[in-house]
């Protein structure tokens, strides 16, 4: 039986990010693109502008961002929303990891989810026409089945099975304290159903909070590892990692306080056909602010 001095520490990183819509969760990847990192991102808020805007002057740092945007369609009928058949939006995640080849990615690659939040109702979604409801009243055993999908899937890309880094964006759900129940109020991964919030920061070795702080032309965006109130964050690396850190950088100087290092040099691209790469970015003239 092994003992504890002959483990070694894991060489990739598995972070969950937690933080409010605007407060820059998705436009921090750009830190890692710029850094060296190869970014794949399953796309299911369709909010990576700010991540080619970001790049747009490192045309390399851009090249090395590939992503598909993941989507059910929404039609209207008597005026009404409702999802159009087929649904497919969480079945694709599958689909795309098999043509990425994320078996074979290396601890250069992160594969990115963003974010959970959606992800979660696309596997709702799937729940529903599993069980012959679409566009009807969901019943108890959709959430469960919704459940099950979230987790196996998380597991699957936190296993050790996959060698490179992952990153799981989500917004926070608010749960308010039961003093009859002695609860506290937390906030929590935002997922649809209650308890893939409460299990799902058991699969990550890493868990941050992005937050903004001041107001108008003051405001700043930083990445936490450390707990902010209700929110509970963690980390694999106390000792070295810092308690916070600038949006801009931040999640490039997480990893390396995590590792003890960049990525691997590499003097490949992703591969134009296994998928899309973000498109050339627009010229302007000034910053645009993270609305993701």
């Amino acid at each position: 039986m092994p003992s504890l001095a002959d483990h070694h520490s894991a060489q990739v990183v598995k972070l969950l990010n937690i933080g409010e819509s605007g407060s820059g969760k998705t436009g921090a990847l750009a830190s890692l693109a710029r850094a060296g990192y190869r970014l794949w991102v399953l796309d299911y808020d369709n909010g990576l502008d700010i991540v080619q805007n970001a790049l747009r002057d490192d045309k390399a740092a851009l090249a090395r961002v590939t992503y598909e945007t993941l989507r059910d369609t929404i039609t209207s009928v008597n005026g009404l929303p409702k999802l159009k058949p087929p649904i497919h939006a969480y079945k694709d995640a599958g689909r795309v990891l098999t043509e990425w080849k994320a078996q074979e990615f290396t601890p250069q690659d992160i594969l990115v989810l963003d974010t959970l939040t959606t992800f979660s109702e696309a596997a709702f979604n799937e729940a529903l026409v599993l069980g012959g409801r679409l566009n009807q009243r969901p019943q108890l055993t959709d959430y469960g089945r919704a459940l099950e999908s979230v987790k196996l899937f998380i597991e699957m890309i936190t296993s050790p099975d996959l060698n490179c880094h992952v990153i799981v964006n989500t917004h926070i759900r608010w749960f308010s304290g039961d003093e009859e129940n002695q609860t506290q109020a937390r906030g929590l991964p935002n997922a649809k159903g209650q308890e893939i919030s409460r299990v799902v920061s058991r699969f990550f070795n890493t868990v941050a909070l992005t937050r903004s702080t001041g107001s108008g032309k003051a405001t700043k965006r930083i990445l936490s590892t450390r707990p902010q109130g209700v929110v509970e964050v963690k980390t694999s690396s106390p000792t070295t990692v810092k308690d916070e850190y600038p949006i801009e950088s931040g999640l490039a100087s997480l990893f390396a306080d995590i590792l003890g290092h960049g990525p691997v040099a590499h003097t490949t691209a992703p591969s134009a056909s296994a998928a899309k790469g973000l498109p050339p970015a627009a010229p302007q003239t000034e910053p645009q602010k993270e609305t993701t």
